[in-house]
């Protein structure tokens, strides 16, 4: 394990003070748009805005990261503390604190304002303590816990072996990386070869969960607890779709039956039957909901959601893949009933049986369902470009803890936001080159104003 101390750009740190004086001195003659007001095609909460969008990543409670002209930075978008200089590995995944998770070939760097340290691939090797194999060429994360970042490997025989392949002797290892000092804490032999698909890469924006879901074969699921490194619970016959994990509680699909367990206690604490049920919401995020998404049972034309006292029955559809709301009618999405009557959305708590309020989101925007379900709800409306090639939508971006407008945006941004699960988006714009122009990019960081997230 290596470590390292890092400076900040003091003269940057300086800019970025002037600037931002100079901004809010305009805000203030203006009438204060910057913040609350408009920021080129975005009206609403504006918290950051650079040109490079495809070096800005988003994390939990606030954070993210970019890349400008002076390095790389971590900040935390409701205070403006900010860390950074150096260039950091790839597209770091960020932790509740501001701690940037990256990996570069087979090493694991951990970095926060004091430094950084790293975990080479040959830390995980000793910590796996096989002294035939090889430390592999590449090193992905695949979760984040509050004491540890687990990353798989490819450990074989000859070395050098990258994940995907078909490696002769090779085999995948998880490892616990502890994030206060770098030690390898941990390591589980998954015993299944280089080329296994065994779980997701972790979901930028999604806040540290104790469990990590693990598919070793194309039947078996299983619940890796990364404090200590050790299989929580096995589920055969149970290929990946068929778990859920929220903090402690995992929801299992068996046929017609889900039910629900404590990974902590093992005992049950909820079960619904219906002809047909799904499990809705696992995508690509490895079956992780954090606690502010609610599991879903998809039951035909209801769904079962999850509430404190068991599931909850709605008679409403659940929201296909990119659908629109039709006037007059409702769907459920997460924990939400969803009503539209003309250019209005009526949004309803249906586990709390509590309306939250309205508000206007015109006919034809549709829901992204593939974003971190939480305390956002992406709507989009793909924009109608006849004469380009370019992909072009706007969007409306809404708090579903008030039923307020976040962002609203033209019809010339770049299809999709990267979303966190407790109030904060990136969204971004792409300028095609011209004859006379160069081609250009824009990001910006839009949320709420405060962080609240469950307790």
């Amino acid at each position: 394990m290596t470590t390292h101390q890092q400076t900040p750009s003091k003269a940057a740190d300086l800019a970025k003070l002037v600037a931002a004086f100079v901004v809010a001195v305009l805000a203030a003659v203006g009438g204060g748009w910057w913040i609350l007001g408009h920021s080129g095609p975005i009206d609403g909460r504006v918290l950051y805005s650079g040109d490079q969008p495809h070096g800005m990543t988003i994390g939990p409670n606030g954070w993210f990261a970019y890349s400008d002209d002076d390095g790389d930075w971590v900040e935390h978008a409701p205070s403006g503390e900010r860390w950074g200089g150096e260039r950091l590995y790839g597209s770091p995944v960020l932790t509740s604190d501001g701690t940037a998770v990256s990996t570069l070939g087979p090493d694991v760097r951990i970095a926060r304002a004091s430094g950084f340290v790293v975990a080479e691939g040959s830390d995980l090797l000793v910590a796996h303590g096989d002294k035939e194999l090889l430390p592999g060429d590449e090193v992905e994360v695949i979760g984040l816990s509050t004491q540890h970042a687990a990353v798989v490997s490819c450990l074989s025989p000859a070395g050098e072996a990258r994940l995907g392949k078909d490696v002769p002797g090779g085999r995948l290892i998880v490892s616990g990386v502890a994030l206060e000092d770098g030690q390898v804490d941990w390591s589980h032999d998954t015993e299944v070869g280089c080329a296994t698909r065994i779980a997701t890469l972790y979901p930028h924006g999604l806040p540290e969960q104790r469990h990590v879901l693990l598919t070793p074969t194309e039947e078996t699921t299983d619940a890796l607890d990364l404090d200590t490194g050790t299989i929580a619970r096995t589920w055969e016959d149970s290929p990946r779709g068929r778990v859920i994990v929220r903090q402690d509680e995992a929801v299992h699909r068996s046929g017609d039956e889900v039910t629900v367990t404590s990974l902590r206690s093992g005992k049950e604490v909820a079960r619904t039957r219906c002809p047909g049920a799904r499990l809705d919401g696992v995508g690509e995020s490895g079956g992780r909901l954090a606690a502010e998404a609610t599991p879903v049972v998809r039951c035909g034309d209801s769904v079962r959601l999850l509430g404190d006292d068991g599931f909850v029955t709605v008679d409403a559809p659940p929201v296909e893949e990119s659908q629109e709301v039709a006037d007059g009618q409702s769907v459920v999405h997460d924990r939400f009933l969803i009503s539209r009557e003309g250019g209005t959305l009526t949004l309803r708590d249906a586990v709390a049986d509590q309306e939250i309020g309205a508000v206007d989101v015109p006919d034809g925007y549709r829901i992204s369902t593939n974003d971190l379900r939480g305390r956002l709800i992406v709507f989009y409306l793909p924009a109608d470009r006849l004469l380009s090639d370019a992909s072009e939508s706007s969007f409306r971006i809404v708090d579903t803890r008030t039923a307020e407008l976040v962002a609203t945006t033209d019809d010339d941004l770049s299809p999709g936001a990267e979303v966190s699960t407790d109030g904060y988006a990136i969204l971004s714009e792409f300028i095609e080159r011209r004859r006379t122009r160069p081609s250009r990019s824009e990001a910006w960081l839009v949320g709420v104003a405060e962080v609240q997230r469950p307790s």
